[in-house]
């Protein structure tokens, strides 16, 4: 017997953060509302340190002799 499907996955998936998020009381609007708030509170501090995806930038990996 196969099991269903389910695209509950794709609809939280597919969801953006909205203002409203802070008066909701689902799991997903206070996740969203939450996660907002932390990178929000990050950006706003000015730590926000951009990474290269280059190996040249990188700093050599330690290794144990």
């Amino acid at each position: 017997m196969r099991k269903k499907q389910s695209n509950e996955g794709n609809t939280v998936g597919e969801r953006n953060y909205e203002t409203e998020d802070y008066k909701g009381k689902d799991q997903v609007s206070v996740g969203m509302a939450t996660t907002h708030e932390q990178v929000s509170d990050y950006y706003m501090s000015g730590e926000c340190v951009p990474v290269s995806d280059s190996i040249e930038d990188q700093p050599p990996m330690p290794r144990e002799e």
